[in-house]
Formats: structure tokens, C-alpha cells, sequence
């Protein structure tokens, strides 16, 4: 007769332990990593070791800059608004590259699996070359900080929960495109930031030309708070593989024309009926393109952070 094994209590513990950090909400990049030693690392070369100021206020967007079509001040629609949506953008990414890097306040919104997810407010700092990626979050569950440093680290995120998980499970690291990262997120955390967004506006406005279907119409609005908006709407009312959603409402402020929020519908399922359900709502608030980044922004060593292990 063979003996039943015996129960082993440490790896018991483990189990449960990963099973309360996989239910806590995570963003833009991971829902859980591997186990990870610190990492060791070298500042890229000419980058100064310094941390970014906290973010302003008010949003440092800059003032309009020449060339920019002017935005209609009632409604158009067709291939002439999606003509003066390219060109805007394009201006827009040219900006951008222009532009080392940006701390912002991020707000998002997901459905994942069919759940449409809680609001979560996140601090972020964005280099965009190297690329480099470092996330705070702050509510509604505090604590959890990710970071991704392109060319560092193997190339992989570095986590830690935050609440109890923090407590329970040490620093971790995984590739930002394995499907255990992706749990919690629509996206890798490669794509964050407004040149990523921006780039494929520009890749689906190039569609929109070319497809007699593509809904497109420029207007302005205003938000809750009166905030005056410029304000694009995108429907295709054909499903088309390509296109990732229905439909698509973009705000783009009205002086740096910086597409600041982004709501976007998934494809409504057979037999669906009444509103498109939201996919995703992306918004960044208190921007500040003057920010002074350097790679200890980006490293988990940086004694502001609390990568370090228990």
C-alpha cells in the first residue's frame, strides 16, 4: 500500500497567498509576476539620476503650435473631417517625439471577460527613449507600484502588490506580453503612453480614408466640469476584423490638440440590443510635458519606491 502524502503547510500557504494576489485589481501591464531578486542596474548612459518633480495642476500642454488646420466651430463629417483628423495628429506625433519624457495623473477603465472593472487612478512617468514606463497606483486600492525599463531588467516588468498582497508576496517579474500579464489588462504596458495612443489613432485614421463605410465627424464639446473639448466620433457599423471597436470618442484639448481621453465600444454581440457596451476609457489629467525624468525614475531601487523585499 503506498502512504498518502503529507500535506506540506508552507506550500499551502503559497497557494492561498497567490490566489489573494490574483484577485486584486491590476492595471495597465501585469496581473502577477514571478519572483524576482533585485535587479541590479547601470543608468543608461547621459541619463542623470534623478526623480521627476511632482506633477502641476494645471496641465503644461503648451500653447497651439503653427501649422495646426483650424478645428471647426460647428460640426463636420466625412472625409474632410477625417483629412483635418490626420493632419492634426500627425502634427501631434511629430510634437511628441520632440518630447523626452512626461509624468501625468492616468485614469482607466476596462472590461475584461465580459466585466466592466472599477475606475483606477494611477501616477505615471513616461520616457519615451528609451522607453520606460513607472506606475503608481492609487485607488481605488493604494499601494501597487510596475515598472518597465526597455533595454533593463531582461526586458520585464518589475511589480509589487499592494494592501495585503504586498505583505504576502514579494517583488515580481514577467515578460509585459505573457498571458498572466495580461489577466487584468486589455493592453501590455509596451503600449502605454500618449505617443503609443496617438501612433495608432493615426493607424486607424489612415483606414478611415480608405474605407467609403468609416463614420467620422469633429466637433466640440464640454465635460462635466465645463471644460471646453475638441471632440472626435468614429462609428463603422459594418463589423471589420481589423478594427478592434464600434465605435470611438476621442478629446483633444484644445490648445496642444493632445488627445487627452479616449472611450472606446466593443462590437456588439448577435442578438445585442440598446447602447454599445464600453471596452475601455483611457484619460490623462494634470500632464506636464516639462517634467526632468532621469533612470532613477525607472529603477526599482529608487529609495521612493518600495520595490524592496520583505
Amino acid at each position: 500500500m503506498v502512504a498518502s502524502p503529507v500535506p506540506n503547510p508552507a506550500r499551502a500557504w503559497r497557494r492561498r497567498a497567490w490566489a489573494i494576489l490574483l484577485s486584486v485589481p491590476v492595471a495597465a501591464a501585469a496581473g502577477c509576476w514571478w519572483l524576482t531578486t533585485p535587479p541590479v542596474d547601470d543608468a543608461p548612459d547621459g541619463t542623470p539620476e534623478t526623480t521627476a518633480p511632482t506633477a502641476t495642476a494645471g496641465a503644461k500642454n503648451g500653447p497651439v503650435e503653427p501649422g495646426f488646420p483650424d478645428w471647426p466651430a460647428g460640426r463636420l463629417e466625412g472625409k474632410a473631417a477625417g483629412r483635418l483628423l490626420l493632419d492634426t495628429l500627425l502634427r501631434v506625433q511629430r510634437r511628441l517625439e520632440k518630447v523626452a519624457g512626461y509624468t501625468a495623473t492616468f485614469r482607466k477603465r476596462e472590461r475584461i471577460k465580459d466585466v466592466l472593472g472599477p475606475e483606477q487612478t494611477i501616477a505615471m512617468k513616461i520616457r519615451n527613449r528609451p522607453f520606460a514606463v513607472y506606475l503608481k497606483y492609487l485607488a481605488p486600492q493604494a499601494g501597487k507600484e510596475v515598472v518597465f525599463a526597455e533595454g533593463h531588467h531582461e526586458d520585464k516588468i518589475i511589480a509589487h502588490g499592494g494592501g495585503l498582497a504586498r505583505l504576502l508576496v514579494p517583488r515580481l517579474a514577467l515578460p509585459p506580453d505573457h498571458p498572466l500579464a495580461l489577466a487584468d489588462a486589455r493592453h501590455p504596458i509596451t503600449e502605454a503612453g500618449l505617443a503609443n495612443l496617438t501612433a495608432r489613432l493615426i493607424g486607424f485614421r489612415r483606414m478611415d480614408l480608405d474605407d467609403p463605410g468609416a463614420m467620422t465627424v469633429v466637433d466640440r464639446t464640454h465635460d462635466e466640469q465645463g471644460r471646453p473639448w475638441l471632440r472626435s466620433l468614429h462609428e463603422h457599423p459594418v463589423y471589420d476584423p481589423r478594427r478592434p471597436f464600434a465605435r470611438i470618442e476621442v478629446l483633444y484639448d484644445p490648445e496642444s490638440r493632445l488627445p487627452l481621453q479616449i472611450r472606446s465600444y466593443d462590437w456588439p454581440q448577435p442578438g445585442h440590443q440598446g447602447e454599445l457596451l464600453l471596452a475601455e476609457c483611457y484619460v490623462y489629467e494634470d500632464l506636464n510635458l516639462e517634467a526632468v525624468l532621469g533612470a532613477l525614475d525607472f529603477d526599482p531601487s529608487n529609495p521612493a519606491y518600495a520595490f524592496h523585499r520583505y
